[in-house]
């Protein structure tokens, strides 16, 4: 199955398209694209949702940097309210989509307009494979807007206050009528002499200029969950853009990269190591040291063990970010074989072979890739 499609390449632009030509590109295609203006095209509502879908994501510079970096697992689920908008397939949706406001009320105003919740962050953080097995803490420097404390989020000056916006009667919202492809329709979107709020400011405060909140860069503890895969994202209530006052501050997403681990492979929760053992150590037998998340555990190979063949600590593996039950380690045969022989070892060897019956050199029919094919399907 084909994985989805860049979002760049979905709105036509490059990948150093500036936030122009992005938006730009957008409201050409959503005017074009929209289930309302193609009634009779049954392609149109999932056009319109993707081309919906890569705008929410590049139209933000936090998750157009995670986007760029981790591509699509890095961003799922940044674009929720895009999907419901897009399946709802109305044309209210559309302008929603191309002028941040909602044609009848709705949205996160609310019907009746209000304050307005704080925008979604974004960011990511790098961990090692052992922390992404036993869950970790991690202090992340983010740059966020917070409320003003000056003027408590009001946007006034301290000593004076806000007063009933004129323009919207404090209800934050006004009517418009508007020609549109489809006939004449009424506009309800936030008062754009109050922003929305319902109070004008005519004193502002000196350190936010009368918005109420101030960019800061400020220290975020995140808990990253044990068991979780490379890709996925973290989700921390309330740590995004600071709303207006009444109204919730957004969130905060961490995608979450691991890095690479030279002693492992991941295969969902299992992983997968390799042991070498020397020519003479796989025919005699041995009991070595191997590395586990858990610290080094001892393990025996028995005589006549082969190339390709695979033990499995049980409980060794990742854990299940959502049962915590632990998956294995496999432990796949690598033996070595001298790159070079003196005369007296050639010798030897030569010796040796000889005395070996051809029984002892069989496999058993399966191959190294049919042994380690049956031990990791659990046979």
């Amino acid at each position: 199955m084909a994985g989805p499609r860049d979002y760049y390449e979905t709105l036509g632009v490059a990948r150093d398209a500036d936030e122009g030509e992005i938006k730009k590109a957008f409201r050409q295609l959503a005017r074009k694209l929209h289930p309302d203006v193609n009634k009779d095209d049954p392609t149109a509502a999932d056009q319109f949702r993707a081309v919906a879908e890569a705008y929410e994501v590049l139209s933000v510079s936090e998750t157009r940097a995670t986007y760029d970096r981790y591509g699509h697992a890095g961003v799922s689920g940044n674009h929720r309210r895009t999907d419901n908008a897009a399946q709802a397939g109305n044309f209210g949706d559309l302008f929603s989509m191309l002028f941040g406001e909602d044609l009848f009320g709705g949205g996160r105003r609310g019907g009746r307009g209000g304050p307005v919740a704080g925008a979604d962050a974004a960011t990511q953080v790098e961990i090692t494979l052992k922390d992404a097995a036993f869950g970790v803490p991690v202090d992340l420097l983010i740059q966020t807007e917070v409320g003003c404390e000056r003027c408590e989020r009001s946007g006034a000056e301290p000593g004076s206050n806000p007063r009933t916006c004129a323009t919207c009667g404090g209800q934050g919202q006004v009517r418009q009528l508007m020609r549109t492809v489809l006939g004449q329709v009424e506009r309800i979107g936030p008062c754009p002499t109050c922003n929305g709020r319902g109070k004008q400011v005519d004193d502002p405060c000196r350190r936010c200029r009368g918005v109420g909140r101030v960019t800061e860069e400020r220290t975020v503890s995140v808990a990253i969950p044990a068991g979780i895969e490379h890709g996925q994202q973290v989700l921390v209530r309330g740590q995004g853009h600071a709303g207006d006052p009444g109204a919730p501050d957004g969130d905060l997403y961490v995608a979450v990269a691991i890095a690479d681990d030279p002693r492992f492979q991941r295969e969902g929760v299992d992983l997968v190591t390799v042991v070498e053992l020397t020519m003479t150590q796989a025919a005699l037998g041995a009991t070595l040291d191997v590395e586990t998340l858990d610290g080094s555990a001892s393990v025996e190979f028995k005589t006549g063990t082969q190339a390709g063949e695979v033990r499995t600590l049980r409980g060794q593996g990742m854990p299940n970010v959502r049962s915590g039950r632990r998956g294995n380690l496999r432990i796949l045969v690598n033996v070595l074989v001298p790159r070079a022989l003196s005369g007296e070892q050639r010798r030897l060897v030569e010796q040796l072979d000889k005395a070996l019956a051809e029984k002892n050199y069989a496999d058993g029919g399966d191959g190294i890739l049919g042994r380690f094919r049956r031990h990791r399907d659990g046979g």
